[in-house]
C-alpha cells in the first residue's frame, strides 16, 4: 500500500495510508474464510492476515463510505469487528513508543471539536506500557482546551489504536463507522483442541473419507511424526502409538501416556525390536517414489491385513503420474491401494492400502477397510 511517510524519531516511521484500509477481526481458525469473504465483497482488495491470529488487514479501491456500506449490508459469516484505519506506525516494546503513537495520531484528521470523543486502544503483545497509557498519550496529542469533549461510554467519534507488538494502526471514525457484524461462525477450536499443525486435519479427513475404523486396542506406527499432529490423532483412537522422527515432538504429544517417541530414522526400524502394528502412517515431505519405497521397507512391521496411510507429495504438476509411480512401488508389499484428493491436502493425494498376506482374523480386528 502506498503511504506518506513521517519520521518522528530515528528508525521509527509512521505512515498516512492513501487507500481505504480496514482492520477486520474474525474467530481464530477462520482467517482463510474471512479473507475469502472480504475478497468477494470488496472491489479489488489486497487482503492479508496479520501475524496475530484472528486479525486481517484489507485495502481496497472503494471509498470508505462505499466499503462500509457494502460490508454493513452484506450477510457475512466470519467477519466480526471492522475498524477503518488511516495511519500505520512501526513501534517497539519500550515506552519511547508512546511518543511515536502521539506523533502518528497527529497525522490523522482532527476530530470534530463539537462531538463527544474517546481514544480506544486494543493492545496485543508485550510492552513496557499498557493500553490506558496509550489512550492517555494519544488523547493528549489531539484534545486541546477540552475539545472535543470526552465521553468514555457513548462517544460520537472514536480514535482507535490497534497495536500488534511492533506494529500499530490508528484511525479516527464516527461511532457508526465502527462495524460489528453478527458472527455465524464461532471459534473453530475449543480450548485445548487447536491442532498442533494443519497436517492433523489431513489425517482426520482421511479417516472419515475412507471410512476407517481404527482398533481401540491396536498399535500404530507414525513415520516422520514431528511435530506430532498425526500422532495425536492416532493416540485418540488407538492403544499405543510409536512416533518415529529424529526431530522433537510437541509437548502436548509427549505428555500423552500412550505415545512412545523413537528418535530414529525409518531405516533403523525392525520387527525384532518393535513387534507388529495394526496401522502405519507416513506424511513425510519426500519425493513420491522415495516415500513409497520407505513404506515398502516398513511393510514387515505391519501385521497381515494391517492398514497403511501415505500422502503423495506433488513436486511437479504431473499429479496423476506421481500417484501412479508411487502406487507401482507400493504394489510390491500392499494391495487394495486407493487414492483420494481432499480439501486439506490440495497439493497432494492420500493413499490408503492394506498389507498383503492372510487377512483372516487380522481383518476383523483391524476393521479399517479402505
Amino acid at each position: 500500500m502506498r503511504a506518506k511517510g513521517y519520521e518522528p524519531m530515528s528508525g521509527v516511521k509512521a505512515s498516512l495510508l492513501e487507500r481505504t484500509t480496514l482492520l477486520v477481526t474474525c474467530p481464530r481458525g477462520w482467517e482463510r474464510e474471512a479473507r475469502q469473504e472480504l475478497r468477494r465483497l470488496l472491489p479489488g482488495p489486497q487482503v492479508e492476515s496479520l501475524h496475530i491470529g484472528g486479525n486481517i488487514i484489507a485495502v481496497c479501491e472503494a471509498s470508505l463510505d462505499e466499503a462500509l456500506a457494502t460490508l454493513r449490508d452484506a450477510g457475512t459469516y466470519t467477519l466480526a469487528h471492522i475498524t477503518p484505519v488511516q495511519v500505520r506506525a512501526q513501534i517497539s516494546g519500550d515506552r519511547a513508543s508512546l511518543d511515536t503513537l502521539r506523533a502518528a495520531a497527529r497525522l490523522l484528521r482532527a476530530p470534530d471539536p463539537t462531538l463527544s470523543f474517546r481514544v480506544a486502544c486494543e493492545r496485543r503483545g508485550m510492552h513496557d506500557f499498557d493500553s490506558r497509557e496509550v489512550e492517555r498519550a494519544v488523547a493528549g496529542a489531539v484534545i486541546h482546551d477540552g475539545r472535543p469533549p470526552v465521553d468514555l461510554d457513548h462517544p460520537r467519534q472514536v480514535l482507535s489504536v490497534e497495536v500488534f507488538q511492533d506494529l500499530a494502526f490508528l484511525g479516527t471514525n464516527r461511532a457508526e463507522e465502527l462495524l460489528v457484524k453478527p458472527l455465524q461462525r464461532m471459534g473453530r477450536w475449543p480450548p485445548g483442541e487447536r491442532p498442533i499443525s494443519r497436517a492433523e486435519l489431513k489425517l482426520r479427513e482421511a479417516i472419515e473419507r475412507f471410512g476407517l475404523s481404527l482398533p481401540p486396542d491396536g498399535r500404530a506406527l507414525d513415520l516422520g511424526a514431528a511435530p506430532g499432529g498425526w500422532t495425536r490423532v492416532l493416540a485418540e483412537r488407538m492403544a499405543e502409538v510409536v512416533a518415529v522422527d529424529p526431530g522433537g515432538l510437541d509437548q502436548r504429544v509427549l505428555a500423552l501416556p500412550n505415545v512412545v517417541h523413537l528418535h530414529a530414522r525409518v531405516e533403523e526400524l525392525s520387527v525384532d525390536a518393535l513387534g507388529h502394528f495394526d496401522l502405519a502412517t507416513n506424511d513425510m515431505n519426500l519425493a513420491p517414489v522415495v516415500s513409497a519405497e520407505l513404506m515398502v521397507r516398513v511393510a514387515p512391521l505391519l501385521a497381515p491385513g494391517g492398514v497403511a496411510i501415505m500422502t503423495v507429495k506433488f513436486p511437479t504438476r504431473r499429479r496423476r503420474q506421481h500417484v501412479r509411480e508411487a502406487a507401482a512401488v507400493l504394489a510390491a508389499a500392499y494391495e487394495d491401494i486407493r487414492a483420494a484428493p481432499m480439501p486439506h491436502n490440495a497439493r497432494e493425494t492420500t493413499l490408503v492400502m492394506r498389507r498383503g498376506g492372510c487377512l483372516t482374523g487380522q481383518e476383523s480386528r483391524t476393521g479399517a477397510a479402505p
